[in-house]
């Protein structure tokens, strides 16, 4: 007499607190990152007047930083946002060969270092795509794609941004991005030496 053979049901995989943990850490990194460009940008305009203008004609000029001065800005306004948003998190942003934002957080009660390098370059219609090169939290490179498809599902982005999550690309399309009716566009993206950040800033025209 032979006796049945059970079959062995797969066992369900739960669910990995520490890579979900992960990968919505990495997306608001890259959200903190999209909301420094923002604030620079208008920092950038708000401190520059425009050379000409008059009641009935828009006007514009050019806003032109180094590394040191778009550092200088950029901590600035990240010290605001993190006290602003009560985020236990910190953040550090600094420019050198690539555009590098770094900081420390608590993950599930432990410590945790993250870094998001990026390379920045101006498109032909005066946009800036922005190229993940690398993503990591604590010891672990997370893969881009996977955070970009995250962030895509799960966020409400702007619709100035857009991901592309094959190319593992961020733009900025700064032709949809208004601040009370002011426009930008990027002239110059240069990391080497000391940097050179160049952006015409466009004033919308005043009624008469």
């Amino acid at each position: 007499m032979t006796t049945p053979t059970r079959q062995q049901t797969p066992k369900k995989r739960g669910v990995n607190p520490w890579k979900w943990a992960f990968i919505t850490l990495a997306a608001i990194l890259i959200i903190g990152f999209g909301y420094l460009g923002t604030q620079m940008l208008r920092a950038g305009s708000e401190q520059v007047k425009p050379a000409t203008s008059t009641p009935t004609s828009a006007a514009s000029f050019n806003v032109t930083l180094n590394k040191k001065q778009l550092n200088a800005m950029a901590a600035y306004y990240l010290d605001q946002y993190q006290t602003e948003s009560k985020q236990k998190v910190t953040y550090q942003f600094e420019v050198n060969d690539d555009a590098v934002l770094t900081g420390q957080t608590k993950l599930l009660g432990l410590p945790v270092n993250f870094g998001l390098s990026l390379t920045p370059k101006v498109l032909a219609n005066g946009n800036v795509q922005l190229k993940a090169k690398k993503l990591a939290v604590g010891e672990l490179s997370i893969p881009v794609k996977a955070v970009m498809s995250y962030i895509k599902a799960q966020y409400n982005l702007p619709k100035w941004v857009d991901l592309d999550v094959k190319q593992k690309t961020i733009t900025m399309d700064l032709h949809r991005f208004r601040t009370n009716g002011v426009q930008y566009r990027a002239q110059q993206i240069d990391m080497s030496g000391d940097g050179h950040f160049e952006f015409k800033v466009l004033v919308p025209k005043t009624k008469s």
